[in-house]
């Protein structure tokens, strides 16, 4: 019979380094060739566990002996991509990828996964663990391959966790129901004719038409929202309604010549191309969906006005992360039984996750362990994976194994 789960001092130094080693070689969503090359080496040498080489992504598998009380099938899902972010900060292991780097702590998600595979192959389990190292988490593309080891493998439930600075270290939060907000990036565009500078009544300049679609964002998000006089909270295309958070953020705006995307220097050119990038979110994908068809719509209307032709397209979708309440509990045990804190969290996260995907298939929850109220904030360049939260996170594993 399989005992207790037990991640000793070794497996967590091993983790810690194979940790650094990940962050030396940091790559960017779809790009994670030698990240998965580490990691699958290390497992291949440190354990017995069954490898599954994916493509891009690849999963270890660890079926129990113990088949006569028909075990469950649990899967755990590290992410592994990094991000377009310069280290900006002296490391021993720093990135040696230009530009690119741990910002979010995937290195360290990968490095606690593989740490909890070193405990349940040594140890052994009564219930069948599938270790998910999945790619292109930040770009929201790597779930939607990955989420086919759910029914190749007959998956009964998932989890997920993500460090979260704010939080006291080794605290542990979980929410019940959405977790995460859906996202989903939106460029719109507004093509008319350039012409000569001073002779702007020979062109179709999209400029005036592009500042009334700016303008119209926090009336359109409040509509999305279903409510009026909304919480802006000092911060345009954001409401606040009962049914929680729909949010626009202006992430670029281009006026130009369509040749050079939109920027340009040409003095004497008046613009003829537009561009708007933006993030639309919220708490549920319905209200996502109808802001996004609200400023779609909108578009379409300035363009006719205007005698512009219009186009949009859609960048890094992300599902809403809705953790199933009875998985949620489960978490809150293992963290009581592993004597980590809870930590308070009165609203979903703003920030996506594509492991929603998995939950719209199987009961499963994602959960955040902290790494400190004053630990530097994710996707910064100060920011880097605390090694003692790789314990903690293998810790709530093994005891959500059991």
């Amino acid at each position: 019979m399989a005992g207790r789960i037990v991640v000793d001092g070794a497996m967590l130094e091993k983790a810690k380094e194979l940790r650094h080693e990940l962050h030396r070689h940091a790559e960017l969503s779809l790009n994670e060739r030698e990240t998965k090359r580490i990691l699958m080496d290390f497992l291949a040498k440190n354990t017995s566990l069954e490898l599954h080489d994916m493509g891009a992504w690849f999963y270890a598998a660890y079926r129990s002996p113990e088949r006569s009380k028909g075990p469950r099938r649990i899967a755990f899902r590290a992410d592994m991509d990094a991000l377009p972010i310069d280290e900006g900060c002296s490391l021993a292991y720093s990135s040696k990828t230009r530009g690119v780097s741990h910002k979010c702590g995937h290195d360290g998600h990968s490095a606690s996964l593989a740490a909890f595979a070193l405990a349940v192959d040594r140890c052994g389990c009564e219930n069948d663990i599938f270790f998910l190292f999945q790619h292109a988490e930040e770009n929201g593309a790597g779930a939607a391959v990955c989420e086919a080891l759910i029914a190749l493998e007959h998956i009964d439930e998932i989890y997920g966790c993500h460090n979260m600075p704010g939080f006291p270290m080794g605290s542990v939060a979980v929410h019940d129901g959405v977790a995460a907000c859906a996202s989903t990036g939106l460029v719109l565009k507004l093509t008319g004719r350039n012409s000569h500078a001073s002779q702007p009544e020979n062109g179709l300049n999209p400029a005036y038409a592009l500042a009334e679609l700016i303008g119209a964002i926090p009336s359109l998000v409040d509509e999305a929202a279903e409510a009026e006089g909304t919480a802006q909270r000092g911060v345009p295309g954001f409401a606040m309604s009962d049914t929680g958070v729909v949010m626009c953020t202006v992430v670029g705006a281009e006026v130009g010549s369509k040749a050079d995307g939109g920027g340009t220097n040409a003095f004497g050119t008046s613009a003829g191309f537009a561009r708007l990038m933006l993030t639309v979110r919220a708490e549920d994908e319905s209200r996502l969906e109808r802001l996004k068809e609200l400023l779609i719509e909108r578009l379409g209307r300035l363009a006719h006005g205007h005698g512009l032709a219009a186009e949009h397209e859609l960048a890094d979708p992300f599902p809403e992360t809705r953790n199933d309440p009875a998985c949620a509990e489960k978490v809150r045990r293992a963290a009581e039984r592993a004597g980590l804190p809870p930590a308070r969290w009165d609203e979903p996260f703003r920030s996506s996750e594509d492991f929603g995907r998995y939950t719209k298939l199987i009961p499963g929850a994602l959960f955040y362990i902290g790494c400190g109220e004053s630990h530097a904030p994710l996707h910064t360049v100060s920011y880097d994976f605390s090694d003692e939260l790789i314990a903690f996170a293998a810790e709530m594993f093994a005891q959500l194994a059991e």
